[in-house]
């Protein structure tokens, strides 16, 4: 008998072993769940192939769609996804010497860009350059948007200087009503080249998708990068635009004298009436080195240190190219990225290689444009200036907290007693720094980033932290998503912001490309052998829910990731169209579809089907995005 019940439970042992199939017992409506998804770069195209799949710069069109899909289908590219339709934005040129396409999404060598929709229009843009100057199409949602793709009905010129066509970077779409109850429609543009930046807004007819007239042209005076656009819920009217500034610190065209911020707000529309302005009105602005944040452009001193430590060095490391592994000697420390709250009271940051932090904006909440323009705010408009080259100015800090942008930590009533103390300035100088420090998640170094580092921050809605004092359900999480290229790459981390002046990662979420190992090794040719195009693969923009993350994530396309469980993230779905792109801009739902610009590729149109696709909106709930608020109708 003993020795039966040995061989039982051997059997018992191995059983596992040989079994095919999950079971899960944990009552999670994700269920048992594959490992992250390995993009099969070594077997993905990144060119045009015929309908047989295979790369061929001759097939046509309706042959290269067949073969698209047929790629998709046979190498696992989408799960839980279903890619409805992709729509070109930059048409390909055909050789009639060699009868060879190229230059355009079906090659994979489109060059599209921002993306906005509202109503039932779609604009994209393109990142442009030297000679090159597309224009922005304008595409109109049809009535079956399910069975019937997009159908471009215009475009909106290229803003150009000289032979320069600017990279629209930034499209932002919305529908509201005027004060007489008209709906009104605005999409707004930012666009720029590696040295200029300009915002302009665009009145758009909602049946037509047409432009009916457009703003002045208001320039930053240095590159301004992305935007969030928030409507103020007091009142809808009243919309604003948050501009981050990737050339802050150069002398200011409207204001001589002082120079341009990290953070710039505008006035998009007139509060009262609720037209678009004709001239775009400077509310306020923020920068973070004149807090005493760490200083754009940071160089490391003799020593090879840097103010907060050393970069890991992997440059004795060489991929399939022979070039080396990540090392840098530059901290940019400039504001990427944010998002607002739907009250308007918090941002939370992407600042690049200077970290993650939140900022206090209550002041835009609570006061009017006419507030601003008259002087009456009660705010400084402009971040009182305490550090001069990294010197702090002890006696300047308390105003601090009466900047009509500042960070959070400047709220602390702890910190506010210590600055009125006795202490001596140089103590209150070194109190405030370890505190502001403290206040930003900052992982550069030893983490590399080129060429961004922290580059969204997107705080999850409907999950209010649950800590004393929270009597406006502010959120206890925020996601940040890393861009940063070359060996190794960088990948997503969740935040706990429950203490907002100490925010501290509690979750990550990682692709196999994410070790060094995996990104060294990669295939540097086409599955015929030839050498394949080069396709980035940063982890770039998300849209964020309760339960579900849906990040693009450059050449390992859109993935959908469940945050149920905040300090264990995980995959369940994900969508990799062929060609192999670079999956850009953030997600937008409309009606239950969600939309996506590809920047080689052009513009997707997928549904998803997995864990949770019961809480997503769907069909006549508006339009949802990472960087706006939601939902607009």
């Amino acid at each position: 008998m003993p020795s039966l019940r040995i061989f039982s439970l051997a059997l018992l042992w191995t059983a596992p072993l040989v079994s095919a199939q999950c079971i899960d017992f944990s009552k999670d409506p994700a269920g048992c769940q594959p490992s992250t998804f390995d993009t099969p770069m070594d077997k993905m195209p990144s060119v045009r192939v015929n309908k047989l799949g295979e790369v061929d710069p001759t097939a046509s069109e309706a042959d290269a769609r067949i073969g698209a899909a047929l790629i998709e289908e046979r190498l696992h590219l989408f799960r839980n996804m279903q890619h409805i339709h992709w729509v070109v934005t930059v048409p390909s040129v055909k050789d009639v010497t060699t009868g060879k396409w190229s230059g355009g999404d079906m090659d994979g060598e489109g060059d599209g860009r921002g993306l906005g929709i509202a109503g039932n229009c779609i604009f994209v843009g393109h990142s442009n350059g030297p000679g090159v100057k597309h224009a922005i199409n304008i595409f109109k949602i049809q009535p079956d948007p399910l069975r019937q793709a997009p159908v471009q009905v215009g475009e909106i010129p290229a803003m150009v200087l000289g032979n320069q066509g600017f990279d629209d970077r930034e499209l932002r779409s919305i529908v509201y009503k005027n004060a007489q109850g008209q709906d009104r429609y605005l999409m707004v543009r930012n666009a720029g080249t590696n040295t200029a930046g300009r915002m302009e807004t665009y009145s758009i007819d909602t049946s037509t998708c047409l432009p009916t007239a457009k703003s002045d042209v208001i320039d930053f005076g240095g590159q301004s990068h992305e935007f969030f656009l928030w409507q103020d819920p007091k009142n809808p009217k009243r919309l604003l635009a948050y501009v981050t500034n990737w050339t802050s610190g150069l002398p200011d065209p409207d204001r001589p004298g002082m120079k341009t911020s990290d953070l710039t707000v505008l006035a998009l529309t007139d509060e009262v009436s609720g037209e678009p302005l004709q001239k775009l009105v400077t509310l306020a602005g923020f920068s973070l080195e004149e807090v005493g944040g760490p200083p754009v452009n940071e160089k490391a001193d003799a020593t090879g240190l840097f103010s907060d430590g050393r970069f890991l060095d992997f440059s004795d490391n060489k991929n399939l190219l022979g070039r080396s592994g990540n090392f840098q000697n530059n901290e940019q420390n400039r504001l990427h990225s944010l998002s607002v709250l739907d009250d308007g009271e918090r941002a939370y940051v992407a600042g690049t290689t200077a970290g993650f932090y939140v900022l206090d904006t209550e002041a835009l909440s609570a006061k009017t444009n006419a507030d601003f323009a008259a002087g009456r705010a009660g705010c400084n408009m402009r971040s009182t200036i305490a550090s001069d080259n990294g010197v702090i100015d002890a006696a300047k800090l308390p105003a601090l907290a009466n900047d009509c942008i500042h960070m959070v930590i400047n709220n602390d009533p702890g910190l506010k007693a210590y600055l009125a103390s006795n202490a001596s300035a140089q103590a209150k100088a070194q109190r405030y720094l370890v505190l502001l420090t403290r206040s930003r998640f900052d992982v550069y170094p030893p983490i590399n980033a080129t060429p961004t580092g922290t580059h969204s921050a997107i705080f999850v809605p409907n999950r209010p932290a649950m800590v004393k004092g929270n009597t406006k359900g502010r959120p206890a999480y925020v996601w940040l998503s890393d861009e940063n290229g070359g060996c190794p790459l960088n990948y997503a981390r969740m935040m706990s912001v429950e203490s907002e002046i100490v925010p501290i990662m509690i979750g990550a979420f990682a692709i196999p490309d994410n070790q060094l190992e995996e990104c060294l090794t990669q295939s540097i040719t086409e599955p015929n052998g030839q050498r394949r195009q080069q396709v980035a693969q940063q982890n770039h923009n998300p849209t964020i829910f309760k339960n579900l993350v849906f990040n693009t994530w450059y050449g390992h396309g859109l993935r959908v990731i469940d945050i149920s469980v905040p300090t264990n993230p995980r995959e369940v779905g994900y969508a990799l169209p062929s060609p192999q792109g670079i999956a850009r801009t953030y997600p937008v739902f409309k009606d239950g579809l969600i939309y996506w610009v590809d920047n080689n590729t052009g513009l997707h149109v997928a549904t998803y089907t997995g864990p949770r696709a019961d809480e997503l909106p769907g069909p006549g709930s508006g339009t949802y995005e990472g960087n706006a608020t939601s939902p607009h109708r």
